[in-house]
C-alpha cells in the first residue's frame, strides 16, 4: 500500500519540478515500476483489496457459531453464550484452532446479522426531573458463607449520584425499604421514578404504556410524590443510568468476593463506597465538576420529604398454632402461649416480623430470609413450661437461651440438693415472666452466697429489692431536747405548795 503522501511528492516532483524518473527514484526511495505506475495512472490514492480466503481452522466452526447466535436470540443478554464460552464448548469437540479465530468469526457473523447494532439516541434530564431504580445480584462470604445478595441501586439522572443497599431477596417490601433510604439519603425526592415492569410494582402489563399496578406501590408512590414511569417490555437500555451503575459497582466492589461479619457491615461499606464514589468521580457531560458537586445543586430541586417515613411492611393475618408458632414468608415465629389459637396480625419489615394482637404488640422477632426456620423466643414458652416443667430437657425454644452463668450454676447446685432439681429450676424461670432477667440474677448470686436453695427464698429477695427502702429520719437531739427544757419557778411557788400541804 502506497501512503497518499509519496503518491503526492512523485507527482509534485514530475508535474511541477520536471525531474526525471531517476531523480524521483533517487530522492522518494521508491521503485522505478512504483513511479511509473503512479504517474500512469493519475490517481491520488491506491486501495488494495484482500482476497477472501477461507482458513483450514474456520471453514468447519462458521455454522455452528451462527447457529449459536441465533439460539442465543431468544434468551436474554446474560444467558447468552460469549465467544470464550463457545470456544470452550468447540475445543470439546475437537477444534484445535484458537481463541482469536473463533472471536474473528463471532465477530463476523454478528456483522452479517445486524447483532448489537442498535442505535440509541443520548438522553439528558433536568435537575431533580427523575430518578431510575434496578436490582442487580452478586455474591459476597457473609460470617464465612458464601451468599447471593441483591443490590437495590438508585440513581440520580441529572447528577449521577447513587445509593445502594444489599438484600437477600427482592420482595415488594424490601424494594419500598431501599426507596425509602435513598429519598433520605439525597433529602429529597425526583418528580419522576423510572423502573423496568418489575413484578412487585406491576401487576399486569396492559395495552401501549399502561400498567396495572400494585395497590402498596401506588400507595408509596402517592406517599412521596412521584410518578412512576416503566420501560418498555425487555428495553433496559431506556434506563441506562442505573443499568451502567450495576456493572460499576459490580466490578469495583465485588471484584473480588468481599468477605463481611454481616449484611449489616456490608451495606455499612457500600454506603461508604457510594459516597466516595460520588465525590471522586467526575460526572461524564459537566466538564471538571464531580457528581457531588453536581448533586449539591440539584438538591435544591428536590421535593421536599413527607413529615413521616411510609410504612414499608407486608401485612397478613395468622393462626397462633398449638404449639404457639405464626407461620410468614415460609418461616414459623414464635407468640405468647396464652394467643394459641388467634388470629393476630403479622407485619413483616426489611429486618422485623412483628405480632400483634387487638392493636397491641406481643411479639417481635428478627427477619430470617431462609426458608423453613422456626424462630423461637423462650419468654412466649414460661406459662406452658410452668404446667409442664419435664418439657425443659427437650424443648426446642429452650435449647440456645443464652442465660447469664448464674443460673445454669444454680441449676447444678438444686440437682445436687433435691432428686428433682429441674422441677425447682423451672420455678426460677417462671419469674422471668415478672421480673427482669438481671433483678433474678442478683437474686440468684446472693441465695448462692448464703447457701439457700428454693424459689420461695429468690422471690422474697425479688419482693424485698422492689420495695423502697426507707430513710432513716435524721434526728436533731439538742433541738428535741429544748422542747422538754424545765422551766425554772419563783420561790413564792415552794411556799404554796408548802402551804397546801399542812392543809393535808
Amino acid at each position: 500500500m502506497i501512503a497518499v503522501e509519496k503518491i503526492q511528492e512523485v507527482r509534485y516532483l514530475k508535474y511541477v519540478q520536471g525531474l526525471p524518473i531517476k531523480e524521483i527514484v533517487r530522492r522518494t526511495k521508491l521503485a522505478r515500476n512504483t513511479i511509473r505506475k503512479i504517474l500512469r495512472s493519475n490517481e491520488t490514492k491506491f486501495t488494495y483489496e484482500r482476497i477472501k480466503t477461507t482458513g483450514p481452522m474456520r471453514a468447519g466452526i462458521m455454522e455452528v457459531i451462527e447457529t449459536w447466535l441465533k439460539e442465543d436470540q431468544k434468551e436474554k443478554r446474560k444467558y447468552r453464550r460469549t465467544a470464550y464460552r463457545m470456544y470452550d464448548l468447540l475445543k470439546e469437540d475437537g477444534y484445535e484452532g484458537s481463541y482469536e479465530t473463533v472471536a474473528r468469526c463471532v465477530r463476523k457473523i454478528k456483522t452479517k446479522m445486524r447483532i448489537d447494532r442498535e442505535a440509541y439516541i443520548p438522553l439528558t434530564f433536568s435537575p431533580g426531573d427523575a430518578f431510575q431504580f434496578d436490582w442487580g445480584d452478586s455474591y459476597a462470604d457473609l460470617e464465612g458463607k458464601r451468599r447471593k445478595i441483591y443490590l437495590a441501586i438508585t440513581t440520580l439522572c441529572h447528577s449521577r449520584r447513587f445509593y445502594v443497599r444489599a438484600y437477600y431477596c427482592q420482595k415488594q417490601e424490601l424494594m419500598l425499604d431501599a426507596h425509602n433510604r435513598a429519598f433520605k439519603y439525597f433529602e429529597g425526592v425526583c418528580r419522576r421514578g423510572i423502573y423496568d415492569n418489575l413484578k412487585t410494582a406491576v401487576k399486569k402489563l396492559l395495552k401501549g404504556h399502561h400498567r396495572n399496578l400494585q395497590e402498596r406501590f401506588v400507595r408509596f408512590a402517592s406517599h412521596y410524590l412521584y410518578e412512576p414511569e416503566f420501560c418498555s417490555p425487555a428495553r433496559g437500555n431506556e434506563k441506562g443510568r442505573v443499568e451502567n451503575k450495576v456493572g460499576y459497582i459490580r466490578r469495583n466492589f465485588f471484584a473480588p468476593i468481599p468477605k463481611f461479619n454481616s449484611l449489616e457491615d456490608l451495606n455499612s461499606a457500600l454506603l461508604s463506597f457510594a459516597e466516595a464514589s460520588s465525590r471522586q468521580k467526575n460526572h461524564p457531560d459537566i466538564y471538571g465538576k464531580t457528581c457531588y458537586e453536581i448533586y449539591e445543586k440539584e438538591k435544591e430541586t428536590l421535593t421536599q420529604l413527607p413529615a413521616y417515613d411510609f410504612d414499608c411492611c407486608r401485612e397478613q393475618h395468622g393462626v397462633v398454632s398449638p404449639t404457639g408458632l405464626v407461620m410468614f414468608d415460609n418461616n414459623k415465629y414464635s407468640a405468647p402461649s396464652e394467643y394459641v389459637g388467634a388470629t393476630v396480625f403479622v407485619r413483616g419489615t426489611s429486618d422485623e416480623v412483628i405480632l400483634s394482637f387487638g392493636g397491641e404488640e406481643i411479639a417481635r422477632h428478627a427477619r430470617d430470609f431462609n426458608r423453613g426456620r422456626q424462630m423461637f423466643n423462650p419468654y412466649h414458652y414460661l406459662g406452658v413450661l410452668a404446667r409442664k416443667p419435664g418439657a425443659l430437657r427437650d424443648g426446642m425454644p429452650f435449647k440456645n437461651w443464652n442465660l447469664p452463668s448464674v443460673f445454669e450454676t444454680y441449676r447444678k447446685l438444686l440437682n445436687e440438693k433435691y432428686d428433682n432439681g429441674d422441677k425447682y429450676y423451672v420455678g426460677i424461670l417462671v419469674l422471668l415472666r415478672d421480673w427482669p432477667l438481671k433483678d433474678v440474677a442478683g437474686a440468684l448470686r446472693k441465695a448462692i452466697s448464703l447457701g439457700i436453695m428454693g424459689d420461695g427464698y429468690v422471690l422474697s429477695a425479688l419482693k424485698k429489692q422492689s420495695e423502697p427502702e426507707q430513710e432513716a429520719e435524721i434526728i436533731d437531739v439538742r433541738k428535741e431536747l429544748q422542747i422538754y427544757k424545765a422551766q425554772q419557778m419563783p420561790l413564792s411557788y415552794y411556799d404554796t405548795l408548802l402551804r397546801k400541804g399542812e392543809k393535808l
